[in-house]
């Protein structure tokens, strides 16, 4: 696979999380913070709902820089904090948080660090 269809699918699944997370936030919610009240779980939902228009936009972004490789460091920076925030929500914090979305995250991480990598060994020969 190429840059061009690895990007692709990346912004296909990040759009489809960011729906997910608008459209569920509510159910997606009670299920990381169980102990919520009704009021509690609103206010994670509507920030759920933020996440979810970011995961979009950064979807739409990945999808329009497809043939882009400069910012392959960018994705693999950005996706590595963003894996190491949720792994400590997971071990450190005790919340609850989808192992999906962190394979999803790593996976990102480890596709996008590749592709850097071997455009590095491309511009060096």
């Amino acid at each position: 696979m190429n840059q061009k269809n690895i990007f692709s699918v990346i912004a296909a699944i990040l759009v489809i999380q960011g729906i997910v997370f608008y459209l569920m936030g509510n159910k997606l919610m009670a299920d990381v913070f169980p102990n919520l009240d009704e009021s509690g779980n609103l206010a994670a939902a509507m920030l759920g709902q933020v996440m979810g228009a970011m995961s979009i936009t950064i979807g739409l972004i990945a999808y329009a820089a497809r043939n882009t490789p400069q910012v392959l460091w960018a994705y693999v920076i950005g996706f590595s904090v963003f894996s190491l925030v949720s792994l400590k929500h997971l071990l450190v914090d005790n919340i609850n948080v989808p192992m999906f979305a962190i394979a999803i995250q790593i996976g990102i991480v480890l596709v996008c660090g590749y592709l850097w990598m071997q455009n590095k060994k491309v511009q060096s020969t």
